[in-house]
C-alpha cells in the first residue's frame, strides 16, 4: 500500500511521462512514405498541412565507381543499379551484395515526384560524413567540403546544408555524392527533409533558438552556481553542478543543428569542431557522479566517482589523440558505460526517494525526462526515429530539476541564516541588556555588606560583589564565566557535592529557598559555616539565581565579649591617643598601676581581662563598663577601631539586660 507521499509522486510522474511520451510523437503520414528502389512519390503530400518530408528509404547508391557529375539519364551502361538506404553508416553490403567500407567515396541518388505545380524547395541534410556534395536535376546546388579520393585530398568543412532548388516538371531529381577519408565512420546517419523554403528555414531558426536558450540558461546556471561556490568554497556541489552546466553549455552551443554563433563568429578546423562536439560526454559523467555524491553521499559512492573518472579521462585522452569520429567503436562504448552510470544514478535516487532524504523528489522530473531522452537517442541510433530532438531538452530538463532542488536548498539554508541573524540580534540585545543590569547590580552590590554570588541555570558564574572575595577569597576576575562546581573541585573541594546538586536542583524549580548551617566553600580548600538564601531574579528573557551568603558566627557569651571589649578599648586608645594601656590605667584612675625598680609600669589587674583564661571569676563589670566608656570619650571618632568597640560595649549590655 502506498502512503500519500509516494501517490502524489507517481500521479506527477506520470502526467508528466505521458507530456513527454506525446512530445515523442511522430508523424503517422511520415512513417507510410518511404522510397523504394530509388524513387519517391510526393505528389500527394500536402507539405503544408503535413510539413517537411521524410526521404527515408531505398536510394540508388554507387559505391567508388560512378562521378555524380555525368548525366544520371539512362543511368551509365556497365553500372548496375543498386540500392542503400538513408539514414544509415556504411557498414554491412549494398542490395546489390557490394561489401562497404568505412571510408572510400559513394553516391547517392533519389527520384522524387513532386506535387503539381511545386515551387521553390528545400532540402535539410545534417547527418553526412564527411564530405556530401548536392545535385538536383544535374545542377550543384551545395557542398560541405571539397570531394576527395584520399585524406589529403578531401577538405570537410560543415556539417549540415540547407540547398533551394526549383523542379522540372514536377520532379527532382536528387543526387549526393559523398567521401568520408576523416572520420572513423561513413554514410548518412540522419533523415533528410524536403520541404518548402519556409518550412525550412523555420525549422533553422527553431533549433537555433532553442539551442541559444539552452545554451545561455546553462551558461547562466553554471556561472551562477560557480559564483556561490566562490563565496562558500565549503559547498562543493555548487562547484561540481557549476561545471557540469558549462559543459553542457560547451556541447549544445557547439551542436551542428545549433551551432549558428560560433560557425559564424569562429573559424574552426573540421577535426577540432569534432573532437570539441564530443569531449563535453567525458567530463560529464564524472562531474554528475560527484555531484549527486555530494548532495546524497553513498556507501560506495567515492568508489564510483573514481572509477567513472578514470574511464572518463581515458576517453578525452582517446579524443583528444584519434582522428575525429562520432560513430567509432570506443565512443560507442563510451556511450554504453555512461548508460550505466545513468542507471546507478536512477537506482541512488530511487533508494533515496525512499528514505525520503529531504529534497529528493525535486529530481523525479528530471529523470523521467531524462529517461525519455535516452530512449530517444537509442530508438535514434536503431534508426526508429528519425531526430532527437528531444534530446537536448530532456538534459536540460534533468539540469533544470537539479537547479530547482540546489535553489530550494539554497533557499532554506538562507531562511535558517536569516532565522539565526534574527535570533542573534536578539541574543546581543539580551546580553547587552545584561551587561548593562550587571553593571548597575555590581554597582549596587558592591556596597552591600553581605556576600552576594550570581549564576545562571547551568551554574555559570555570572557576577559577585566585592563582600563575596572577601569571604570567598576567590577573584571575581577569575571565577566569572565558570561553572561553580568547576571552580570549587578546581580548589580542591570534593565534599561539597550535595551542596552542588542542591543549588543545581533549585536552579532547574526556579524557586527561591533557604538554606542553614551550610558549609559554603571558599579558595584554599577551606568552608565556612554559612547560611545561604537562594533567589531567583529575571534579567532580560534570562532567568539568574542570586545567593546571598551571611558567615554563621558562634555566639559569644558575657565573659567573651568582656574580654573582648577591654582588648577593642585598649587598641582603640592605642590608637587613638598613642599611648600604651599603663596610660589607660593612669588617667582612667580605673586600674591599678605598679611601679616597678627600673621605672616600668606594670597593669598586672588590667592584663587578667584581656584574655577568657585569666579573667576572674567575678569581674569587675562597673570597670569593664567605665573603660569602654573612658576611651570613647577621649578618643577621636575617625579610628576604625572605634566602630568596633561600640558595637562590642552594645553587645555587651545587651547579654547583661
Amino acid at each position: 500500500m502506498f502512503s500519500a507521499y509516494f501517490k502524489k509522486l507517481f500521479i506527477s510522474a506520470s502526467i508528466l511521462l505521458l507530456i513527454l511520451l506525446c512530445g515523442c510523437e511522430r508523424n503517422v503520414d511520415a512513417v507510410g512514405i518511404h522510397a523504394v528502389q530509388g524513387r519517391l512519390d510526393l505528389s500527394n503530400w500536402d507539405f503544408e498541412q503535413k510539413g517537411p518530408a521524410h526521404l527515408d528509404g531505398e536510394w540508388e547508391f554507387y559505391s567508388n565507381q560512378v562521378d555524380a557529375t555525368q548525366s544520371f539519364d539512362n543511368f551509365p551502361e556497365g553500372v548496375n543499379k543498386d540500392f542503400f538506404p538513408i539514414p544509415s553508416l556504411w557498414k554491412g553490403r549494398t542490395a546489390q551484395g557490394v561489401t562497404l567500407a568505412k571510408q572510400g567515396q559513394g553516391v547517392y541518388r533519389l527520384n522524387v515526384k513532386l506535387p503539381p505545380d511545386s515551387g521553390e524547395r528545400s532540402l535539410y541534410i545534417s547527418g553526412v560524413l564527411s564530405v556530401c556534395r548536392v545535385l538536383v536535376n544535374g545542377k550543384e546546388i551545395a557542398f560541405s567540403g571539397t570531394i576527395g579520393k584520399d585524406r589529403q585530398s578531401e577538405i570537410p568543412n560543415r556539417h549540415f546544408l540547407t540547398p533551394v532548388f526549383s523542379p522540372v516538371n514536377g520532379y527532382a531529381d536528387i543526387v549526393l555524392e559523398v567521401s568520408n577519408f576523416h572520420n572513423q565512420e561513413g554514410g548518412i546517419n540522419s533523415s533528410i527533409l524536403l520541404g518548402s523554403t519556409e518550412q525550412i528555414q523555420d525549422l533553422i531558426n527553431y533549433r537555433h533558438i532553442s539551442g541559444a536558450i539552452i545554451g545561455g540558461a546553462l551558461l547562466i546556471m553554471g556561472i551562477y552556481h560557480l559564483v556561490i561556490f566562490m563565496m562558500r568554497r565549503s559547498n562543493r556541489e555548487n562547484l561540481y553542478f557549476g561545471l557540469f552546466c558549462l559543459v553542457w553549455c560547451t556541447s549544445t552551443v557547439f551542436n551542428p543543428s545549433s551551432a549558428f554563433l560560433v560557425t559564424r563568429f569562429f573559424t574552426m578546423d573540421w577535426g577540432w569542431y569534432v573532437k570539441i562536439c564530443l569531449l563535453p560526454a567525458g567530463l560529464a559523467i564524472p562531474l554528475l557522479l560527484l555531484f549527486y555524491n555530494s548532495l546524497f553521499p553513498q556507501k560506495y559512492g567515492q568508489k564510483i566517482n573514481r572509477v567513472y573518472s578514470v574511464i572518463g579521462g581515458l576517453y578525452l585522452l582517446y579524443i583528444l589523440i584519434a582522428p575525429p569520429g562520432a560513430y567509432s567503436s570506443v565512443v560507442f562504448a563510451y556511450f554504453i558505460i555512461s548508460r550505466t552510470a545513468y542507471i546507478y544514478l536512477f537506482a541512488c535516487f530511487i533508494n533515496d526517494l525512499r528514505k525520503r532524504r529531504k529534497g529528493a523528489v525535486y529530481l523525479a522530473p528530471g529523470y523521467l525526462a531524462i529517461v525519455c531522452a535516452e530512449l530517444d537517442e537509442i530508438f535514434f541510433d536503431m534508426n526508429i526515429f528519425s531526430s532527437v530532438d528531444f534530446a537536448p531538452f530532456g538534459t536540460f530538463i534533468f539540469i533544470v530539476s537539479y537547479s530547482l532542488f540546489m535553489s530550494a536548498r539554497f533557499a532554506e539554508t538562507l531562511s535558517s541564516c536569516e532565522k539565526m541573524s534574527g535570533e542573534l540580534k536578539v541574543w546581543k540585545k539580551n546580553e547587552h541588556d545584561h551587561k548593562m543590569v550587571h553593571a548597575r547590580l555590581s554597582g549596587m552590590l558592591d556596597s552591600v555588606d553581605e556576600a552576594i554570588l550570581a549564576v545562571n541555570r547551568d551554574l555559570v558564574i555570572d557576577f559577585c560583589n566585592n563582600a563575596f572575595e572577601s569571604l570567598s577569597g576567590f577573584s571575581a576576575e577569575t571565577i566569572h564565566g565558570q561553572k561553580f562546581d568547576e571552580m570549587i573541585h578546581a580548589n580542591g573541594h570534593h565534599g561539597e557535592d550535595d551542596f552542588v546538586q542542591y543549588l543545581r536542583n533549585e536552579a532547574s524549580a526556579g524557586k527561591a529557598a533557604k538554606l542553614d548551617n551550610i558549609k559554603f566553600p571558599v579558595a584554599g580548600g577551606d568552608s565556612v559555616q554559612s547560611c545561604i538564601s537562594i533567589r531567583p531574579m529575571k534579567v532580560g528573557s534570562e532567568t539568574i539565581y542570586v545567593l546571598v551568603i551571611r558567615r554563621k558566627v558562634r555566639r559569644l557569651d558575657r565573659r567573651q565579649l568582656a574580654v573582648k571589649v577591654m582588648n577593642d578599648s585598649i587598641e582603640c586608645w592605642e590608637k587613638g591617643t598613642g599611648r600604651d594601656k599603663a596610660g589607660l590605667a593612669v588617667d582612667s584612675g580605673i586600674w591599678n598601676v605598679y611601679l616597678e625598680k627600673d621605672g616600668y609600669a606594670r597593669t598586672q589587674t588590667l592584663d587578667r581581662y584581656l584574655c577568657a583564661e585569666t579573667l576572674p571569676l567575678r569581674p569587675r563589670w562597673k570597670n569593664i563598663y567605665a573603660t569602654a566608656e573612658f576611651v570613647l570619650v577621649n578618643c577621636t571618632q575617625q579610628t576604625d577601631c572605634y566602630s568596633e568597640l561600640e558595637k562590642s560595649i552594645i553587645r555587651l549590655k545587651k547579654c547583661r539586660d
